[in-house]
């Protein structure tokens, strides 16, 4: 029977896809990595990973463990949180997944603000923008509800999104989009269906976005929330809320009751209260 130090490893790669992702994650090397990936086969009886073009995918003979080990695994990290809430000098992590430009100029900006009893919280942010699942992160905000899996999800924020460029800019300069990877996305289409052009330049992030509509005379697609109170930028004519995206914000069913997760989710809720304010200093990184 594979014991939790086997199923750790399995878990591991099953994030990540890749021998070397996997093995720095856990402190190790890939060939011990190799290793115990190749240990668990001999338990099972069988190869637990298949050899993909684009890495390791786990068998289907060994899902329902790798749920279970996953459980486990968020249901330990609660409990410990719990016997520790309230600790003096006592820290643990928490990992956040989210697209950057909300990090940027949502949370960052509100990291003073969160409650004392997440003094001792070591904060993890990841850059996630088209991924699904949670990965190894505790928190995932993210633009599309969740199909399945065990996890719970609240929508916390509607983001419009608008055409925007800056005072006195020529019109005729052009726009900026997000490269062809977001085609699939509201985003990039209704930005196509507003502008009726092919786009002048492209590039990977809305921050990018962001920095050139603010630095060119192109205009461009931008979260309202980032621009509408920027002094330097205008609307489009008839550019308002082209796109409405809701957000989501998604945990592990197991880590319900978690102290530190839920304090969490009050911040991050409260750092998107805070835009709502007037001159919020979240909506504006250059001033936070």
């Amino acid at each position: 029977m594979p014991s939790w130090d086997d199923l750790k490893f399995a878990l591991a790669l099953s994030r990540h896809g890749r021998m070397n992702s996997a093995a720095q994650s856990l402190g190790i090397n890939v060939a011990t990595m190799s290793r115990r990936i190749e240990r668990l086969g001999e338990i099972l009886g069988q190869p637990p990973f298949i050899k993909k073009a684009d890495g390791w995918e786990a068998s289907p003979m060994i899902l329902s463990l790798l749920e279970i080990a996953e459980d486990v695994e968020q249901r330990l990290e609660a409990e410990m949180n719990r016997i520790h809430a309230g600790t003096a000098g006592h820290s643990t992590s928490l990992s956040i997944g989210c697209p950057p430009i909300i990090s940027l100029f949502v949370l960052y900006p509100n990291l003073a603000n969160r409650d004392k009893s997440l003094n001792g919280v070591n904060y993890t942010f990841t850059q996630r923008v088209m991924e699904d699942g949670m990965g190894e992160n505790d928190l995932v905000i993210q633009y599309k509800r969740p199909e399945s899996g065990r996890v719970i999800a609240q929508k916390i924020a509607t983001l419009t999104t608008s055409a925007y460029r800056r005072k006195g800019a020529d019109a005729k300069s052009g726009w900026v989009s997000l490269s062809e990877h977001y085609d699939p996305t509201p985003f990039n289409q209704s930005a196509y269906a507003f502008f009726k052009a092919s786009p002048t330049l492209r590039v990977e992030s809305m921050y990018e976005l962001y920095e050139l509509v603010l630095a060119t005379d192109m205009a461009g697609p931008l979260l309202d929330m980032v621009a509408q109170d920027h002094l330097e930028l205008e609307l489009v004519p008839d550019g308002r809320e082209i796109c409405s995206t809701d957000l989501w914000l998604l945990y592990h069913a197991s880590r319900k009751g978690d102290p530190v997760v839920e304090g969490t989710i009050e911040w991050v809720k409260d750092s998107f209260a805070r835009l709502h304010a007037p001159k919020s200093a979240a909506v504006n990184l250059r001033s936070a």
